[in-house]
């Protein structure tokens, strides 16, 4: 049977606890030879690079990136999403993890049965409030300039916004976005691919949220599976809002 998903999993600094707990999800919860999986790791302790040196060791993993410096979750995004072959990926920060063993034919089962527009599934949210997720001034102005922009009036609560000049009788805007939460998701590759994701001017804050936005620009569609099956975002914030540049070095797994 050929391989459909890719799992990619970001790991950082001293949390062996987390890292152990998303890998082992996945590999006591998905057959066995029906997925591939690849790890990206910033700035991680010896304990967390033992481990998944021994998971490479075992050929249980596709790819291995480490980076010494924290490249932070844009950076390394970017280094890990080339190296997916499989029509879907599915991405887990090292805080999320699969609680059921029904999870992957799940997820695909939805990814079969719907149309190619709907590109992203996962545990659908909103924010009405730019500051709650990034730290750029005119953020409308921001996504106005991105290449995947394609001309729909990105949320505001100024007049116009999403297209709304009167948005519930408010006289505004609307200015909620809409997304999937970043911890974990499920997405078509050939979508990410098309939109030249991720935006190279993202680092780390407000990812998911700008996916979401470049999703509703391409006229594609998000299933919200109210994150059926797994735990997102199941652990405190961590890490510093560095912007440090450096190379990740990869063990690349060749069949």
């Amino acid at each position: 049977m050929s391989k459909e998903v890719t799992f990619c999993v970001l790991t950082y600094g001293d949390h062996l606890d987390l890292c152990k707990r998303a890998v082992t999800s996945i590999l006591h919860n998905c057959p066995e030879g029906q997925y591939s999986l690849i790890i990206g790791a910033n700035a991680i302790s010896r304990q967390v690079k033992d481990y998944l040196c021994n998971l490479w060791d075992l050929e249980l993993l596709d790819h291995l990136l480490i980076s010494q410096s924290n490249l932070n979750k844009g950076r390394m995004m970017g280094r890990m999403l080339p190296l997916v072959e499989t029509e879907y990926v599915w991405w887990f920060d090292d805080d999320s993890h699969i609680i059921s063993a029904e999870a992957f034919s799940k997820y695909l089962t939805w990814a079969h049965a719907l149309p190619p527009s709907v590109v992203q599934w996962g545990q659908q949210a909103w924010c009405d409030d730019p500051a709650g997720f990034t730290r750029v001034r005119n953020v409308v102005d921001w996504v106005r300039k991105a290449n995947w922009f394609r001309g729909l009036p990105p949320p505001s609560w100024e007049p116009g916004g999403k297209g709304e000049y009167d948005f519930r009788g408010a006289g505004t805007g609307d200015g909620r976005w809409t997304f999937i939460l970043g911890g974990c998701w499920f997405a078509r590759l050939a979508a990410l691919r098309q939109m030249g994701w991720p935006d190279r001017r993202l680092i780390r804050y407000g990812e998911d949220v700008l996916l979401g936005e470049a999703i509703r620009q391409q006229g594609w569609e998000m299933m919200n599976t109210k994150g059926w099956g797994l735990a997102i975002d199941d652990a405190s914030r961590r890490g510093l809002s560095t912007q440090t540049r450096g190379n990740a070095a990869p063990l690349t797994r060749h069949p």
